[in-house]
């Protein structure tokens, strides 16, 4: 009986568990992908995922209110991992797409 609630009790930590994450992780980030290339943003930040191995880098295009410009980097390669995070302490991303050297970019994303 003991061995019966403990199973039940895990089952029931676990999929609370995984619907945090799932819900943490949507709302948090929007994403906009250009061919298996994605880019990731939220409000403070941003990130880059090369998904080709074609030999061309992938970048996220970042403005910022503070009227900042840059690009964030995948800086991997295609690894199959995301790049780290850059954050923009201080200001808030207004719009961000996905870039791919010699290829082109996405459609912009606002306030994500």
């Amino acid at each position: 009986m003991q061995i019966r609630g403990l199973i039940r009790s895990a089952t029931v930590l676990g999929v609370a568990a995984l619907i945090g994450v799932t819900t943490a992780t949507s709302a948090s980030a929007t994403t906009v992908g250009r061919g298996a290339n994605r880019a990731e943003a939220w409000s403070g930040g941003a990130r880059a995922y090369d998904g080709e191995r074609d030999g061309n880098g992938v970048y996220a295009e970042v403005y910022t209110a503070a009227g900042g410009h840059t690009y964030v980097w995948d800086g991997n390669g295609s690894d199959g991992n995301w790049g780290p995070w850059t954050d923009f302490p201080g200001t808030r991303i207004t719009q961000f797409r996905v870039c791919e050297d010699h290829s082109g970019c996405s459609t912009w994303v606002y306030n994500p």
